[in-house]
């Protein structure tokens, strides 16, 4: 069933943007000198969708999630520039003309992307402009503070158990999003006082548009196909990482390892699909327990790989007995009702243990064998 509260505010969002270009445009007449940038953005949006596809649907491949949207340069330029129902009508159509020639999503979700940008210029609109300098920065925080804000609340309520910093984006996205901000002020600028500048910042909008989908093959190459954590390569490349600085710093770390039980039996019973829907639903489970600075990597099969830094062998055991508990309320749907599953974590811990992660990684695999040997569904450190 639905959220109620999440199709109500949803709902109340979109409305918003539609009752707000509504009375812009009733209470608000649209001045003459509005109409040539007006004319000039929608043929920027038309035009960018039309370069910058095939960019867009491989980098649309790559991302299961919200993702930061480079027309916020045209987008924002408008909030700047135009009447209120303009700016919305702008944004509108950036939306819809790159629904329809790049990817489809659900019409709700682009619906509701479009109209918290809107509101977003809404309030970007608000910003006293006097003296200027200090109203456009007013503005573009706000605009990007606001629109962040309404979808990620949106993605978090559209995720019943997570946390809010699992719907949060990435620092580089936010910083993407300024940039993007940044050369919406400059296209403004250029709209006003010199139109072929305009060229340039579209040019350089498809280089940073690239540059986005470069980094995430580099991503993409480190994460592992059905769960999309780290892949065992590259936990081993961040693990040691992270490792040697702690050792650096004189902070002790720890590394578990988390088996599913029984995971054969669900794959022979209910197939490979269920199979893999459990193992992205246990992964979402762990990413919810575990912190931002810890590492969490699938090592293959049913098996996953967790390093703690900053974490003694004490605290280690804590967080894997938390771990536990959390994967035993997976519940994964099947015909005729749902699934769950355990798993058993072994705990290593340095210096116990160890110092090297080769040596930690073979401390946490024998003391995972001897929660298996204690009839699973248990956490367990070497004696």
């Amino acid at each position: 069933m639905p959220d109620r509260f999440l199709v109500g505010y949803v709902l109340a969002v979109d409305l918003t943007a539609l009752t707000g270009a509504a009375a812009a445009f009733h209470a608000l007449p649209v001045p003459a000198r509005d109409w040539r940038p007006f004319w000039i953005l929608l043929a920027c949006c038309v035009v960018y969708v039309e370069v910058s596809r095939s960019i867009d649907r491989s980098r649309a491949d790559f991302l299961d999630g919200p993702h930061i949207d480079l027309n916020s340069v045209w987008m924002f330029a408008a909030a700047l520039l135009l009447h209120p129902g303009l700016a919305a009508v702008v944004i509108s159509v950036s939306f819809a003309y790159r629904w329809l020639r790049v990817r489809h999503r659900p019409v709700y979700r682009q619906t509701f992307s479009a109209a918290a940008s809107i509101v977003s210029a809404y309030l970007a609109n608000l910003v006293p402009f006097a003296p200027q300098e200090f109203a456009i920065f007013g503005a573009a925080l706000i605009y990007g503070l606001s629109n962040t804000a309404l979808i990620t609340f949106a993605v978090y309520r559209s995720r019943p158990g997570s946390r809010l910093r699992e719907a949060m984006f990435t620092p580089a996205d936010y910083a993407l999003e300024a940039a993007t901000i940044a050369l919406g002020v400059l296209l403004a600028w250029a709209l006003v006082d010199w139109p072929p500048v305009l060229v340039l910042i579209m040019g350089v909008t498809l280089v940073l548009h690239r540059s986005t989908l470069v980094q995430q093959f580099r991503e993409q190459a480190g994460a592992d196909g059905k769960t999309g954590l780290l892949n065992a390569a590259k936990w081993t490349e961040v693990a040691t990482g992270e490792l040697a600085r702690g050792r650096r710093r004189g902070l002790p770390s720890s590394v578990l390892m988390v088996d599913l039980d029984h995971f054969k039996a669900i794959n022979d019973r209910h197939g490979h699909l269920t199979g893999d829907q459990v193992l992205r639903a246990v992964a979402a489970a762990l990413r919810a327990e575990v912190r931002a600075a810890d590492v969490l990597g699938r090592f293959g099969g049913e098996e996953f790989a967790i390093l703690l830094p900053g974490t003694n062998r004490f605290d280690a055991v804590t967080i894997a007995e938390r771990i536990r508990r959390r994967v035993g309320q997976v519940l994964v749907p099947v015909p005729g009702g749902e699934i769950g599953i355990t798993a058993s974590i072994g705990v290593a811990a340095q210096p116990r243990d160890g110092h090297t992660l080769e040596s930690l990684l073979a401390a946490a695999d024998r003391a995972l064998y001897v929660a298996k040997d204690a009839g699973r569904d248990r956490v367990r450190t070497m004696p």
